[in-house]
């Protein structure tokens, strides 16, 4: 039976090392290590990490960083200085205060609304809504729509099935059954109704394949393959979490890498 190690340290830390073999400690700078049958608790210089049973936590006061996800990354939670990004059972939601973007998705797509700026696109069971200060276009997806604009030249086009396609002087909006395409300047928004939602502006980019997300805007990148693997960067923080495998830079050579029965740390 391996043997429980519980160590709890303030002490000047370099480079430690916890295992069912023992304790490697070198001294440099003030911190607090926990581990026990393998569950992990670091604070070091404002950052502190918590990993147990799969869930897992960093915070960084200073970089204004919160990172919280489940044991199978079904649920996580990223608040990075003005992004949060929320994923609860395959439902997203993206805010960007200083961009004024708010994105939510249901897990299968079929739900969506985005606001970004004057623009808000919702859909609902079918029903489509695109508005912004110059359009508002309705749809229930059987080609009866509704379409408003205040300025020309506009373009529409309706099939024996239903789909429309308005181009007008701000972009274009396109309905094809169950999917939607929203194009206009500096701005590209498609669902394609099979849970695959794109959406892309010169700040963001968004793309959600089932319980999958990518979102890259200038100051972040977050990756969640759907199958427990995560990974997410900013200028200062590295983390990247599979199962109980957790590996985390942060500030001033933070580095923190546990498999559950054995985790290294360091610090400068």
């Amino acid at each position: 039976m391996k043997r429980l190690i519980k160590r709890a340290l303030a002490v000047v830390l370099s480079v430690l090392v916890l295992s069912s073999a023992g304790v490697a400690m070198v001294s440099a700078q003030e911190s607090d290590v926990e581990f026990s049958n393998g569950d992990l608790d670091v604070e070091i210089d404002e950052q502190e990490l918590e990993s147990s049973n799969g869930d897992f936590e960093f915070e960084d006061d200073e970089s204004d960083l919160d990172f919280e996800s489940s044991d199978d990354a079904s649920n996580v939670d990223v608040e990075s200085g003005t992004v949060e990004i929320e994923q609860r059972d395959g439902d997203v939601e993206v805010e960007d205060d200083d961009t004024d973007l708010d994105f939510e998705t249901s897990g299968d797509g079929d739900e969506v609304d985005v606001e970004f700026g004057d623009l808000e696109i919702e859909q609902r069971n079918g029903d489509v809504e695109v508005e912004d200060d110059d359009i508002d276009f309705e749809s229930n997806g059987d080609g009866t729509f509704d379409f408003e604009s205040r300025s020309g030249p506009v373009d529409v086009e309706v099939d024996g099935s239903g789909n429309v396609e308005i181009e007008h002087d701000g972009g274009k909006i396109e309905v094809d059954g169950d999917s939607l395409e929203v194009e206009r300047d500096g701005l590209d928004f498609e669902n394609d109704g099979d849970g695959n939602v794109e959406f892309e502006t010169a700040d963001h980019d968004i793309e959600q394949d089932g319980r999958g997300l990518d979102v890259e805007t200038d100051d972040l990148e977050f990756e969640n393959d759907g199958d427990g693997d995560v990974e997410f960067e900013d200028d200062d923080t590295d983390v990247e979490l599979d199962g109980e495998n957790v590996d985390v830079e942060g500030r001033d050579g933070f580095d923190v890498e546990t498999d559950g029965d054995e985790v290294e740390v360091k610090h400068d």
